[in-house]
C-alpha cells in the first residue's frame, strides 16, 4: 500500500523504477565492470589478423568492424567479440548498411568507444520483450498502411448523374451509350460528343462537370482518387475529405485538391487549371504551384490565359458558383445578432437529480433565440433567389422530412412553458443499464393540455407510447412507455417510472440527491461562477459500471490508470463578448497512466518554428516517450512468444524503445503554416535527443518497408537525402505515380522539422532563426489567459481570418459583385482568432481559454446543414 492508501502494483513499483535517479557515479562503475569483462575477453588471442577474422585485438571503430564483418558472418567470432560488433552495429548506420543481410540478430547493448561505459545496464530478456513486441505492432502498422495508401478499394469509382446529348463509355473497340444511374468501374474511360455534357459523382461525393468532347477515366487507391483528363474540359466541385486526396491528371500536369471548385482544359497545346473557389496545388514540369480562387495556370506559353467566367462559361451552374458563399456569410452575420439566454448562478433541478446520475448536462433554455433565428432565415430567403434556390434542394421536407417551420414551432410552442433551464441526467445503478431522464421548471400554465394536444394530433405512431401522469397516477404506468410528470411547477421525463417516484419523493419531502455527493459538489462550483451550456460526467461510477456485472472479466490494465479518474466539467458560456471555454479532468491521486501522459507546464520551444501568419498550431509538452511506451506495453495483452518478437526485432533492423523513443524529448508540435486547400502546408516539430541514432531508425524501417513491397510486387518508397548551405535535408517518396506523397524533413535545434515540402521546411528554420515565430506574435500573445502561470502543457491556436481574406481576394478576381465582395468583407471582419491552452496539474488537467473552438453555439441550430459547408459552394449544383 502507498501513503495514501492505494494499492501499489508491479507496474507501479517497475515505472517507480525506471523514473528513478540514480547517482552518475554508480551507473559508470556498475557499467565499466561489465565493460571490462567484456572487453578481456574479446582481447584473448593476440592480434587481428590481416583479415580480422578470428583474431583478438582492441575493436575501435568501423575500421576494425568492417574487417571482423566476414567472420562475424560466419560465426567464427568469440561471444564477446560478436557482441560488441553487434553493439557498434545498432549504432552506425553506415556498417550495418555494409551488413544488411547477414541474417543474424543484433545484440542489445548500446556502443560504446574503446574505455567507456555504456550508460545504462537493464535485463537483456525484459528489453527485448518489450522493444520486439512493439516492433511487431510497427510491422503491422506499415502493413496497414501499406494496404490503406495503395490497396485498390472494391466498388465503383463515379456514378452518372445527368447526360445531355451523346455521352458513351469507351471501351478498346467499342462504344456503348451510358444513362444516368450508370456506374463507372475501376480505369473505365467515358467521353462526350458535340453540344453535349455530363455530370459525374465521385466515390468521395465530389462532382464532376464534362463539357463536349471530354474523355476522362477515373481510378482509386487507397483513400485517393484520381480523374484521368485525356481531352476537354472539366469543372470539379471537390467533396471535403478526412482523408486521402481528389486529383485530376492531364498528360502535363497534376492538380490536387480537397474541399473546393475548380477547371481543368486539356488540349493538343497543353492544360490550362482555373481555380473558382478555394485552393489548389498544381504539379507541372517538376515544380509544384499554389493556385489561389481566381488564379489561373496554363502549362504551355502558346495557350493565353482567360478569364474566369470565360472559362467556365459552358457550365451550367456559373452563378450559383459565385454568389452562394456570399449569401451564406450574411446569413450568418444576422444570425450571430440574435440575443442568447444569461448565465445561470444556481439551479433547483441539481436537487431533484438522483444521486447515482452518472451523466449530468444543462442547457439555457433556446426557445427564443431558436425562433428569432428561423425568421431571420425565412427572411433572407425572401431576399434572395439564390439562398431559395439552395434551400429548396436541401429543405428536409423535399425529402420525406419534416418542414422547418413545423419544427421549430413545435421546439419553441414547448419551450415557452418552461424555465430558464433545461437538465438531462444519465442515471446508472452499476447492474442496470444507464436510464434517462428530463427534467425542467413550469413557468407557465397549459403545459399538459398542450402535451396533449400534440400527442393527440400525432396519433398513432411506431416507437413507444408517451403518457402524461401527475403524482398519484404513477403507479398505472405501463413498461415500454414514456413517462411526462408535471407536479409542483415541474417537468419530468423518463422511460422508467420508479424514477419519477424518486423525483416526487425529493420535490415533497427532500432526501438524496446529486447535489449531496462529491459529483453534485462540482457541478454546484460551476454554477456558482455562471453557467452557460455545462457537461459533467462522474468517470469514477461509470468506470466502475463497465466493469461489474457481466463485464466483470474486462477490466482495464491498471498500468492505463483509468482507475483513477472521478469528475469531467465542460464548460461553455458568453462573458463579456467572448467565449469562454473549459474543461477540468480530476483524479483520485497524482497522474499516473495516461494520465500522465501530459507532461507538467514547461517552456516550449517547437512553436519557435511556426510562423506568426499560422492558420493553426498545437503544441505539447509529454513525459519522457519511453515511458510513455512502456505505459503502453504494459498495458498490452501478455504471452506472446519471445522467439517471435527477436524474430520481429531482427526483421526490422531496430529496437522501438531504444531506437526511437529513448532518442526523442518531450516537446511536439504541429500547424497548417500557409495554405489550407488542397493540400494542407502541414509541419511537425519534434523534440530530438540523439539525431543520428533516429535518423538510422528511419532508415532501417524503410528498408524493411522496401523488402515486404518488393516481396509482394508493389512498390516501395525512397528516402534521399542533400546538402542545402549546410543543412542535410531528408525526403521520403513514394515510387507510386498513380498514389504518390512525399515528407521532407531536417534536424535543426534539437528538433526533427518536417513538413510537406523541403520550401516548409527551410522557411521553418528562417522563421526561428529570425525570432518572429508564431509565440512572439501580437494575435497569439493578446490570446493567452491571465492566469499567473509562466508556462504550459499544451496549446491549441486557429485563426482562420486569413483564409477568409483569401477568398474575398479570390472572389474579386472572379468577377463578383460589389453587395457579394461587402459579404464576404463581413466575414473575414468577424472572424476571431482562439487560443486554447492544458495544464497538467498533480492530480487534475485542466484545458481553458478565449475564443470558439470549443464553441457549441446553437444560434445556428436552425441551419444544421450550413455547419457542414466550410466551402459552401458543395451543394451549389447538387441537382442540375
Amino acid at each position: 500500500m502507498s501513503g495514501d492508501g492505494r494499492k501499489v502494483t508491479v507496474e507501479d513499483a517497475v515505472a517507480a523504477v525506471r523514473s528513478e535517479d540514480v547517482p552518475d557515479s554508480a551507473v559508470a562503475e556498475a557499467g565499466a565492470r561489465v565493460w571490462r569483462r567484456l572487453a578481456a575477453e574479446a582481447g584473448r588471442g593476440g592480434s587481428p589478423d590481416a583479415t580480422g577474422g578470428m583474431g583478438g585485438g582492441i575493436i575501435e571503430g568501423c575500421v576494425q568492424v568492417l574487417r571482423l564483418l566476414p567472420a562475424y558472418r560466419d560465426g567464427a567470432l568469440t561471444t564477446a567479440r560478436a557482441l560488441l560488433v553487434e553493439d557498434h552495429l545498432r549504432e552506425c548506420a553506415t556498417c550495418r548498411a555494409a551488413s544488411h543481410g547477414s541474417g543474424r540478430r543484433l545484440a542489445v547493448l548500446p556502443w560504446r568507444p574503446t574505455g567507456t561505459a555504456p550508460a545504462t545496464a537493464r535485463p537483456r530478456g525484459h528489453r527485448r520483450a518489450l522493444a520486439a513486441s512493439l516492433l511487431i505492432a510497427a510491422a503491422a502498422a506499415v502493413f496497414v498502411a501499406q494496404r490503406a495508401l495503395f490497396g485498390v478499394p472494391p466498388g465503383s469509382r463515379a456514378s452518372v448523374q445527368a447526360v445531355s446529348g451523346i455521352v458513351q463509355r469507351v471501351d478498346a473497340d467499342t462504344a456503348r451509350p451510358l444513362d444516368p444511374g450508370a456506374e463507372l468501374g475501376e480505369g473505365d474511360s467515358i467521353r462526350t460528343g458535340r453540344g453535349s455534357n455530363a455530370l459525374l459523382r465521385l466515390r468521395d461525393g465530389s462532382l464532376l462537370e464534362m463539357s463536349d468532347r471530354a474523355e476522362v477515366s477515373v481510378t482509386a487507391r487507397g483513400q485517393d482518387t484520381t480523374v484521368r483528363l485525356r481531352r476537354g474540359s472539366v469543372i470539379v466541385e471537390a467533396a471535403e475529405r478526412r482523408a486521402g486526396h481528389l486529383r485530376v491528371a492531364s498528360d502535363d500536369c497534376t492538380v490536387s485538391v480537397t474541399g473546393t471548385v475548380f477547371s481543368v482544359s486539356a488540349g493538343l497545346k497543353g492544360s490550362r487549371v482555373t481555380v473558382i473557389e478555394g485552393q489548389v496545388h498544381v504539379a507541372q514540369g517538376g515544380r509544384e504551384h499554389a493556385l489561389d480562387a481566381g488564379g489561373q495556370l496554363v502549362t504551355s506559353p502558346a495557350i493565353a490565359r482567360t478569364r474566369v467566367r470565360e472559362e467556365i462559361a459552358w457550365s451550367r451552374n456559373l452563378d450559383q458558383h459565385l454568389a452562394l458563399l456570399a449569401e451564406l456569410g450574411e446569413l450568418r452575420e444576422q444570425l450571430q445578432r440574435v440575443a442568447t439566454p444569461g448565465l445561470r448562478y444556481r439551479s433547483r433541478l441539481l436537487e431533484l437529480v438522483p444521486p447515482e446520475t452518472v451523466v449530468f448536462a444543462s442547457l439555457p433554455n433556446y426557445g427564443e433565440t431558436l425562433g428569432e433565428a428561423h425568421r431571420l432565415f425565412q427572411d433572407r430567403l425572401a431576399q434572395s433567389p439564390v439562398l431559395r434556390e439552395w434551400w429548396r434542394q436541401a429543405d428536409p421536407s423535399g425529402h420525406g422530412g419534416p418542414a422547418l417551420s413545423d419544427v421549430v414551432e413545435r421546439v419553441q410552442g414547448f419551450a415557452r412553458h418552461l424555465g430558464d433551464e433545461i437538465v438531462f441526467a444519465a442515471l446508472d445503478e452499476g447492474a442496470r443499464a444507464a436510464r434517462p431522464l428530463l427534467l425542467a421548471e413550469v413557468q407557465r400554465s397549459g403545459l399538459r393540455e398542450y402535451l396533449e394536444g400534440e400527442l393527440a394530433a400525432a396519433g398513432e405512431h411506431e416507437g413507444p407510447r408517451v403518457r402524461v401522469v401527475d403524482a398519484e397516477s404513477i403507479g398505472t404506468v405501463r413498461s415500454g412507455e414514456l413517462v411526462v410528470l408535471l407536479e409542483e411547477g415541474v417537468f419530468a421525463m423518463a422511460a422508467d417510472g420508479a424514477d419519477l417516484k424518486h423525483v416526487v419523493s425529493r420535490l415533497r419531502n427532500g432526501g438524496p440527491a446529486l447535489a449531496g455527493t462529491a459529483f453534485g459538489s462540482r457541478i454546484a462550483a460551476a454554477y456558482d461562477e455562471g453557467a452557460g451550456m455545462l457537461f459533467a460526467a462522474d468517470l469514477e461510477r461509470a468506470s466502475r459500471g463497465l466493469t461489474s456485472g457481466r463485464n466483470a472479466g474486462r477490466r482495464p490494465p491498471e498500468a492505463l490508470g483509468l482507475e483513477d479518474l472521478r469528475h469531467l466539467i465542460v464548460e461553455r458560456k458568453d462573458v463579456g463578448g467572448h467565449t469562454l471555454s473549459q474543461a477540468v479532468l480530476t483524479l483520485a491521486g497524482p497522474r499516473r497512466g495516461i494520465a500522465s501522459w501530459l507532461g507538467a507546464p514547461a517552456p516550449m520551444g517547437a512553436l519557435e518554428f511556426v510562423s506568426a501568419n499560422a492558420t493553426a498550431a498545437g503544441a505539447f509538452v509529454v513525459k519522457s516517450p519511453a515511458l510513455l511506451l512502456d505505459d503502453v506495453l504494459a498495458a498490452a495483452p501478455a504471452g506472446r512468444s519471445s522467439e517471435g518478437l527477436a524474430e520481429a526485432e531482427a526483421r526490422l533492423g531496430l529496437r522501438l524503445r531504444e531506437d526511437v523513443a529513448e532518442t526523442l524529448g518531450g516537446e511536439v508540435a504541429f500547424a497548417l503554416d500557409g495554405p489550407l486547400l488542397p493540400t494542407p502546408s502541414w509541419k511537425l516539430i519534434v523534440e530530438v535527443y540523439d539525431a543520428p541514432r533516429l535518423q538510422a531508425s528511419i532508415e532501417s524501417l524503410v528498408r524493411a518497408f522496401n523488402d515486404e513491397a518488393a516481396g509482394e510486387g508493389r512498390p516501395g518508397v525512397r528516402l534521399e537525402a542533400e546538402q542545402a548551405a549546410g543543412q542535410t535535408y531528408h525526403a521520403l517518396r513514394s515510387s507510386d505515380a498513380v498514389a504518390p506523397f512525399e515528407v521532407h524533413y531536417t534536424f535543426a535545434g534539437g528538433y526533427l522539422v518536417a513538413a510537406a515540402s523541403r520550401a516548409l521546411v527551410m522557411r521553418a528554420i528562417q522563421v526561428r532563426e529570425s525570432g518572429d515565430g508564431l509565440p512572439r506574435s501580437e494575435r497569439f500573445r493578446s490570446l493567452i489567459p491571465a492566469d499567473g502561470r509562466a508556462d504550459v502543457s499544451g496549446v491549441l491556436f486557429q485563426d482562420l481570418g486569413p483564409l477568409v481574406g483569401g477568398i474575398l481576394e479570390g472572389a474579386g478576381r472572379a468577377g463578383l459583385g460589389t453587395k457579394e465582395r461587402e459579404s464576404l468583407a463581413g466575414l473575414a471582419r468577424r472572424t476571431q482568432p482562439s487560443l486554447i491552452c492544458a495544464y497538467g496539474e498533480e492530480d487534475r488537467i485542466r484545458v481553458a481559454g478565449i475564443g470558439g473552438l470549443f464553441d457549441l453555439d446553437p444560434r445556428t441550430a436552425v441551419l444544421p446543414l450550413l455547419l457542414d459547408r466550410l466551402s459552401p459552394g458543395t451543394q451549389a449544383r447538387r441537382d442540375p
